[in-house]
């Protein structure tokens, strides 16, 4: 493992995750798995209102605010409409206000989502979890 900084790390591309947004971000990759076996870090800006889509993983995720305001959110279910999605409902079971210095565990298979507050305003988070061989399960 060699030092690293979030300053001049490694961007990921954004076709890898567009469809996980809901908006423009930007992720860089603070460990790769040669600098960790154990454990991911994504340095990760949400920009002008933008969000994940709703998420589960099969870790733990520690989300630590590095700037601006944003929010997490933990559901309870998402309930589908089968003949128009359109009508989805979200059962919320906790919502969470972040600003700089605050850190959220989210736990494993909580399903939830994360981003910005306001539409104006960016917002970024330091994201760590444990390396799994399962992957994400998007909505």
């Amino acid at each position: 493992m060699q030092k690293k900084s979030i300053v001049s790390a490694k961007q990921e591309p954004n076709e890898k995750y567009k469809d996980k947004f809901t908006g423009d971000f930007i992720i860089k990759n603070l460990l790769e798995k040669n600098d960790s076996r154990e454990q991911e870090m994504y340095y990760v800006t949400f920009k002008d209102g933008c969000r994940t889509r709703p998420h589960i993983h099969a870790s733990e995720q520690i989300l630590i605010a590095a700037e601006g305001k944003g929010i997490v959110v933990f559901a309870k279910r998402i309930l589908i409409e089968p003949d128009d999605i359109t009508k989805t409902e979200v059962e919320i079971e906790k919502t969470f206000m972040m600003e700089k210095g605050d850190v959220i565990c989210v736990p494993a298979f909580m399903l939830h989502w994360h981003g910005c507050i306001d539409n104006n305003e960016d917002f970024t988070h330091i994201a760590i979890r444990k390396r799994t061989e399962l992957e994400n399960i998007w909505f």
